[in-house]
């Protein structure tokens, strides 16, 4: 009778005990879902800079690409700033390099696949001492026409399918396509910058149809129109004569959107679903004709 009155109360406190030691002891932290993943291209300024700072204040583990990362100051200030950034050396003509670097993810679900790198400009541009005719038909430098067809439609169609595998084992499952409003064929009202122009067009044909080939695998394919975005904030200088004469004329013809505009596009993104494959969305999620 001892030895059960002596077991009985050696169980009572053990479950006094155990009921104290939950009392003061703190609960552990509700489990969070993994920080989505954005792997950028052509990082290192404009667009793509303003992205990966928008994406990381937002808390996505972001992994910024360009093509030379020694010459990407202001992108390696940004990895100092925000742990969630990693800089990665890629060039999205150099097949093999982009076959390195997904080889080396292979195991990382990326969630949203920002296509930004491009040759954006469609003014004429002085390359080893001579002028590219961008601008006019009868002057077009041939060499160069193929290099922007191959960077603009090429490239990205190289990237996205190299990338196919991390996107389709994500959450979000998206390959977002920086294209233009130059890729509008419907708005084409002047012959001038057909290279430009040219290639938006062929991009957004390209990646339409990918679309359509992968919407199987839940992958949504967006087709984006950013515009040209004030990532400088020039909007807000007080005397504009101060910025360089092509900044001057872009403010005085109103080409500019404001710099929000790469918020607005990043919300479009995460809200598109299968069925935007067949729609060509300005930066504010209005549409433009094919």
């Amino acid at each position: 009778m001892l030895h059960t009155d002596k077991l009985r109360i050696l169980l009572h406190g053990f479950i006094l005990g155990g009921l104290f030691a939950i009392l003061i002891l703190p609960l552990p932290a509700p489990a969070q879902d993994d920080a989505r993943t954005v792997l950028i291209t052509g990082s290192s300024r404009g667009h793509g800079l303003a992205f990966v700072n928008d994406y990381a204040e937002r808390g996505w583990n972001v992994i910024a690409t360009t093509r030379t990362p020694s010459e990407a100051e202001r992108l390696h200030a940004l990895a100092e700033k925000f742990s969630n950034v990693v800089i990665e050396e890629m060039d999205i003509l150099d097949f093999d390099e982009v076959d390195a670097l997904a080889t080396k993810y292979v195991d990382t679900p990326i969630d949203v696949l920002n296509l930004n790198a491009a040759i954006k400009t469609f003014r004429p541009r002085m390359v080893q001492g001579r002028e590219l005719g961008l601008n006019l038909f009868g002057k077009t430098d041939y060499a160069w026409l193929e290099q922007v067809l191959r960077t603009n439609i090429i490239g990205q169609l190289y990237v996205s399918e190299a990338f196919l595998e991390h996107v389709a084992a994500s959450k979000q499952k998206t390959i977002a396509v920086m294209s233009a409003q130059g890729g509008s064929i419907a708005n084409i009202r002047s012959p001038l910058a057909p290279t430009y122009h040219a290639s938006k067009a062929g991009l957004n044909a390209l990646m339409r149809r990918y679309g359509e080939a992968v919407k199987n695998r839940g992958v949504v394919v967006g087709i984006i129109a950013p515009y040209t975005i004030d990532v400088e904030n020039y909007l807000e200088v007080e005397d504009p004569s101060i910025l360089p004469e092509r900044i001057q004329g872009y403010l005085a013809t109103n080409q500019y959107v404001p710099r929000r505009a790469i918020g607005a596009i990043m919300d479009l993104i995460d809200g598109l679903t299968l069925d935007d494959i067949g729609t060509f969305h300005r930066w504010d999620g209005t549409t433009l004709p094919w």
